[in-house]
């Protein structure tokens, strides 16, 4: 008991958010270390996403261009890491040997290079590889999906794995179930490790990434360098009032979220669940991608953002923000400016941590800041 004790707060340490945790740098680059995705995931830190980007068939098409005054950005607001959620399979041949287009490639290359170069670490991504959530039987798109991880492993193989995560496929679903994302992990783990064994991975849970599926998540024993990651927009029809994705979702519009006991307490059973599965399985965890639309209300948006950021960091999940620029933004591409009151609420400024209690307070607070 006392030996669990200690290791639990060592593990506890190690993930702190502090600017410390964020540098620290692997004592050991073998995959024997029990604690290399726990330090590595404190490297991850506080992230944002820039979705609708490279995850759009040509970028630009959802509304976003990456830019590289965006990760600069991001980088004084005093962010830790970005995710790139990227469709390679529109930029991928459906043939053997599945070549990936060069020149999307070097364009994925520029974005993580304005990354790394500030010192923000990068998650890329498999999103929207559609034919295989839907068919994931497939030999062909199993095939093309091993190429795509092979053909990235060796071109990133030399970009130090404290800068670049890789997470093998966003939000497993459809006919992508639990049992079938279980039993393609192994040889997909096994064709990126015959290449890079020190890399650290994201796995999502299945079910859309759903927390309450967190349960049904195998990832083989032997495998210590894993991240799981989870996503959290809940309650959804706050979250998501007035999606055009989400049937029925204008009924929604009008929801607030004023972090009233109840709902602070649902956010509580919620990240409890994660977390019992977190210390009974012995794997960090990420939030991968929540966020709230920019249809609900400004005050809203902050009080929840907030408030389920601190939770995550009260759990030692590291976090990705979604979006940086487009459907839940945080930040206004037209008039370059951090939407009011949002880097407060993800950054958390000391004065703002008592504030989350106490919506009113909360909001007063918001509208003295540029």
């Amino acid at each position: 008991m006392k030996t669990f004790i200690l290791l639990t707060g060592l593990i506890i340490s190690i993930q702190a958010f502090s600017s410390k945790s964020t540098s620290l740098k692997a004592s050991s680059t073998n995959n024997a270390d029990s604690l290399i995705a726990f330090r590595r995931n404190a490297i991850l830190g506080r992230g944002i996403n820039f979705g609708n980007a490279l995850e759009a068939p040509t970028e630009g098409e959802w509304g976003l261009t990456i830019k590289e005054s965006y990760i600069q950005e991001v980088k004084d607001a005093g962010f830790n890491s970005v995710r790139l959620p990227i469709c390679w399979s529109a930029h991928t041949s459906y043939t053997t040997p599945y070549t990936i287009d060069a020149v999307f490639l070097k364009r994925v290359d520029t974005v993580i290079n304005w990354c790394t170069s500030r010192g923000l670490a990068v998650i890329i991504t498999i999103h929207h590889f559609n034919d295989f959530y839907d068919n994931p039987d497939n030999e062909n798109y199993k095939n093309m999906f091993a190429a795509i991880w092979e053909q990235l492993s060796t071109h990133y193989k030399n970009i130090s794995p404290e800068k670049l995560f890789f997470e093998v496929l966003n939000e497993p679903h459809s006919n992508m179930t639990a049992d079938k994302w279980n039993l393609l992990m192994p040889p997909v783990l096994e064709t990126i490790r015959k290449i890079d064994t020190d890399r650290t991975l994201i796995i999502d849970v299945p079910d859309y990434g759903y927390h309450e599926s967190i349960s049904k998540l195998i990832i083989p024993k032997s495998e210590i360098n894993v991240i799981v990651s989870v996503r959290y927009y809940l309650p959804y029809p706050f979250t998501h009032q007035g999606a055009h994705w989400a049937e029925g979702s204008d009924k929604w519009l009008g929801t607030t979220w004023t972090a009233t006991s109840e709902q602070k307490n649902t956010v509580k059973t919620d990240m409890l669940k994660i977390q019992t599965w977190a210390t009974q399985h012995k794997r960090p965890i990420t939030i991968g991608e929540f966020g709230a639309i920019i249809y609900a209300d400004v005050a809203s948006r902050l009080i929840w953002t907030d408030y389920v950021t601190r939770s995550f960091e009260s759990h030692n999940f590291s976090w990705s923000y979604f979006d940086f620029g487009v459907i839940f933004k945080a930040y206004d591409i037209e008039k370059k400016v951090w939407i009011k009151g949002f880097r407060e609420a993800l950054i958390h400024p000391t004065t703002s941590s008592k504030a989350v209690d106490s919506p009113n307070r909360y909001i007063r607070y918001m509208q003295t800041k540029n």
